[in-house]
């Protein structure tokens, strides 16, 4: 599922500006993606600091290889699927070096942090934030226990909203096999929220 920009051709345009050298053109597509890439790699890694630095190198790689993008896919799905590549990789490098992936971070007491904030509803007062906030922790934390070639999977298919398809044609496995890994995943992921709902 693209970005609404991508529907309308505007990331096409801006990919053939940036192919015929027009000022500007990558620091658009950076600014329409790096939020979304950012997020990706924050729940993928469970650093801020370390997401904000492979981030950067996300699109340090997109800017070299851009112009071998052929457009089968969308421009988000091919830069999530650099960000997925880059935080598998990087993941590996962690549990080599330290024989375990490091824990999900808690949300800060001022809530900063990479947990998932639910939206809140029209009443905004302190019992729904506090709530939103627990809820937001033991997601994060559920989600930190999956492994790591399974988490990207459900994000792209629960957060990002990608189809089976879209996450196969990411994974080069059929897309029966991203079903079964997807079916695995959020019945792990039930068995783990359910003493908490």
């Amino acid at each position: 599922m693209g970005a609404p920009a991508e529907r309308g051709g505007t990331v096409d345009l801006l990919v053939e500006a940036f192919r015929l050298g027009k000022p500007g053109a990558f620091d658009a597509i950076v600014r329409a993606h790096q939020d979304r890439v950012h997020a990706f790699c924050a729940r993928m890694l469970s650093d801020p600091e370390e997401a904000l630095d492979m981030s950067q190198d996300v699109f340090l790689s997109a800017y070299r290889n851009l112009g071998s993008f052929r457009g089968e896919a969308s421009l988000s799905t091919w830069l999530l699927r650099i960000a997925a590549n880059r935080c598998l990789n990087r993941i590996r490098q962690r549990k080599s070096a330290a024989g375990r992936e490091a824990p999900w971070p808690e949300a800060g007491e001022d809530g900063d942090g990479t947990g998932f904030q639910p939206a809140a509803p029209e009443a905004h007062g302190p019992d729904r934030v506090a709530e939103n906030r627990e809820l937001g922790e033991i997601l994060s934390n559920a989600l930190a226990r999956l492994d790591a070639g399974t988490r990207w999977m459900v994000l792209l298919s629960d957060v990002e909203g990608f189809s089976y398809e879209e996450i196969a044609d990411l994974a080069e496995v059929p897309v029966g096999t991203v079903k079964s890994r997807l079916h695995r995943a959020r019945m792990a992921l039930r068995r783990l929220l359910m003493p908490a709902v």
